[in-house]
């Protein structure tokens, strides 16, 4: 993650947000509310194209291959890096990975 700069707030006060603070979270959150449309117009995209087994442990390994390639040419190629991820996070969640349950 990358962060530009980090402010403490006081250990006593940590429920209280000051408005720079709620802004840069404002920002993020319509940046992730934006990129997450995204994903999911590209997952309905493959999805019509018949793309099938993204929530099968089996196909743990080959994913993991997919992102990888896909990380290493990723300007262009966020969403669907991202898309990856998610799928590899929803497998490890579920405790499916590399066909282990």
């Amino acid at each position: 993650m990358l962060c530009v700069a980090h402010n403490e707030a006081p250990e006593n006060d940590a429920m209280t947000i000051d408005p720079e603070t709620q802004e840069e979270i404002t920002r993020l959150g319509r940046a992730v509310d934006e990129f997450a449309s995204e994903m999911k117009a590209r997952l309905r995209e493959q999805a019509m194209k018949g793309y099938r087994g993204w929530d099968d442990p089996e196909n743990y390994q080959r994913i993991v291959e997919m992102m990888v390639k896909h990380a290493a040419v990723a300007e262009g190629e966020e969403v669907d890096v991202a898309n990856l991820a998610m799928i590899l996070w929803s497998l490890r969640r579920r405790g499916g990975r590399g066909g282990e349950r």
